[in-house]
């Protein structure tokens, strides 16, 4: 299963995020690679890769369709976890005009081959850089949404479901979002409206999907001076633990799948039509 996390706005915490669930999915047993999309490389630094040490990157995949993407696939220090790296020379990629579908399916067709390798592919996309966040759309089964507790959070959600979504309607694709994660959200005061409760209640009433709270950690800069995801620093932590849940959503949510195409898949083969309940 291959999952984006998203938001064309900075800072929200799609790094973080992306990177927190790989560690916890990784705990679980699940073969990940996480594909870091963004020129900056927070991905690659944050799972404890020198940036200045590649030798081979998305750069080259994302530029060169006979660039195979289990060239550069590297190992990380976290069992389980294999990381595609990235570097600033991904910012050399030109923007897409997208004048035919296939500009958009680049990095969807670089998975192809290593796909059914991985229990999950996870992808960290960047801000601003449209070329990255649609090819991760188009690469993903699912989308996450990642948003801060900002007074102009929800508005986002709704531009990039409005703008994203049509983009991809016309290509004749789907913006499949999974679920939305407000991150760095702080306690509840009294003397103070709970300004993330609000956000998560109206994303959901937005997306019809669930939204998680992330609360705000010290821990968080730990993980990334360590190169480890929170799952291997501080688990414990109420960030940790609020990771944790949303990755027993996420195996939750892929067992569901599985059973259900398992029964439309019975179904088809006796000629029949399931019923929807």
């Amino acid at each position: 299963m291959i999952i984006t996390f998203a938001h064309y706005k900075g800072g929200t915490g799609k790094t973080t995020s992306c990177l927190s669930i790989a560690g916890y999915l990784a705990k679980s047993g699940k073969k990940i690679l996480v594909v870091d999309l963004d020129p900056q490389g927070n991905a690659t630094s944050g799972l404890g890769i020198d940036k200045r040490t590649l030798v081979n990157s998305m750069y080259r995949v994302m530029k060169n369709k006979k660039t195979k993407i289990k060239d550069i696939i590297l190992k990380t220090n976290i069992r389980n976890l294999h990381l595609a790296p990235a570097d600033h020379t991904l910012d050399m990629i030109n923007l897409r005009s997208y004048k035919k579908k296939s500009d958009a399916t680049h990095l969807k067709d670089a998975l192809k081959n290593i796909k059914d390798y991985y229990d999950y592919i996870l992808i960290d996309t960047p801000p601003v850089h449209s070329h990255f966040i649609i090819n991760g759309m188009v690469a993903a089964d699912s989308v996450i949404l990642v948003l801060d507790p900002g007074i102009f959070a929800l508005e986002g959600v709704k531009v990039l479901k409005d703008s994203f979504g049509n983009f991809l309607a016309k290509l004749g694709l789907d913006l499949n979002i999974e679920m939305a994660l407000v991150t760095k959200t702080q306690g509840f005061s009294l003397f103070r409206k709970n300004q993330a409760k609000e956000i998560q209640k109206e994303t959901e009433k937005l997306l019809e999907k669930n939204v998680f709270l992330i609360p705000y950690s010290n821990y968080i800069y730990g993980t990334h001076a360590k190169g480890v995801p929170i799952s291997h620093y501080q688990p414990w932590s109420k960030a940790g633990r609020a990771y944790k849940k949303i990755v027993k959503e996420i195996l939750l949510n892929e067992k569901i799948r599985m059973k259900l195409d398992k029964k439309i898949g019975t179904f088809d083969k006796q000629g029949k039509i399931p019923l929807r309940k």
